[in-house]
């Protein structure tokens, strides 16, 4: 695995010049990632087109202080830290990825394959997305003149790369055959995996917000409230009231990310790769619970929606 930067190096050359030049752009919006950064962007509901960056490309380049849509404008007034950033990408490839892998092996049991395709891009608000497992994009907004964000927002994306087998994968699936337990089931589905690559990411401690401001101390310091919202949507699941789910007042990555640091320090990593693994999330949960019995500071999970949704 080694690091694609086909778009970064066509951005700076895109960016570098006192005008708008057609056939730079067209080389930029022409790579794999930023293609795959325009269809990610749809997927998340936010507008974005050949079309409507040209426009904005233009206008960033005509005026010296527009702020464009997708924060392009970031990456030209700080042109000189992406330039060393991308001699640094240039340089240190392999070194990269190969340290991104260590931290995901410190949680992640070693036998765990993970074999991607790792792109770099530019623009939007999001730190990085997965595709199907196969391939991997990091925004390199999210670690701008950082090299140690670089690295851990890196081995957050690679643990969701894993190659999971497949008999697991089945397996998991039957879990999501009855539409209520499907809604719940993958909402703890998403919470536990976006936990684990949370802890992979920051560690046990999060001595630093999240530069995507999806994770931090401000967030966990309302964890109970973050918990209270959870049984509330989960109780409605149970109950059939679909129509008062409201997910997206839920933080995955604040929930997600609880449980697996008290998992992690008082169990270690063996029971949270039954997720890694298995897609077994059923112990993990069940431990949580317990934990939550015997350390009264830990935020819970109603137990008895949970005993519905995995008994």
């Amino acid at each position: 695995m080694a690091l694609n930067i086909d778009s970064i190096i066509a951005l700076v050359k895109l960016l570098d010049k006192d005008f708008f030049e057609e056939e730079s752009f067209n080389k930029f919006i022409s790579t794999k990632a930023t293609k795959a950064f325009i269809e990610h962007e749809n997927i998340m509901g936010r507008s974005a087109s050949l079309k409507n960056i040209r426009e904005e490309f233009i206008r960033l380049m005509e005026y010296d202080y527009y702020e464009d849509k997708f924060d392009f404008y970031i990456l030209k007034n700080n042109l000189a830290i992406l330039k060393r950033d991308l001699d640094y990408f240039q340089t240190y490839k392999e070194e990269i990825v190969e340290e991104a892998l260590n931290r995901v092996y410190k949680i992640v049991r070693e036998d765990m394959e993970i074999k991607t395709n790792i792109y770099i891009y530019a623009g939007g608000p999001d730190g990085g997305f997965t595709v199907s497992r196969k391939e991997v994009y990091i925004n390199v907004l999210s670690f701008f003149g950082s090299r140690e964000n670089l690295i851990k927002l890196l081995s957050h994306e690679l643990y969701h790369s894993r190659k999971i087998p497949l008999i697991y994968r089945l397996i998991f699936n039957s879990q999501l055959v009855f539409k209520r337990k499907r809604y719940a089931y993958g909402i703890l589905a998403r919470i536990i995996e976006e936990g684990i690559a949370c802890l992979i990411q920051h560690g046990p401690i999060l001595f630093k917000d999240d530069v995507s401001g999806t994770l931090t101390r401000r967030n966990l310091s309302l964890s109970k409230s973050h918990f209270k919202n959870l049984n509330e949507i989960l109780k409605n699941i149970k109950l059939g009231n679909l129509q008062k789910v409201k997910l997206n007042t839920l933080n995955i990555y604040a929930l997600g990310y609880t449980i697996a640091v008290a998992i992690y320090n008082h169990k270690g990593s063996r029971l949270l790769d039954q997720w890694t693994v298995n897609l077994n999330l059923k112990n993990i949960i069940r431990e949580y619970i317990k934990l939550c019995k015997t350390i009264r500071s830990l935020p819970h999970i109603d137990e008895e929606v949970i005993n519905w949704l995995i008994h």
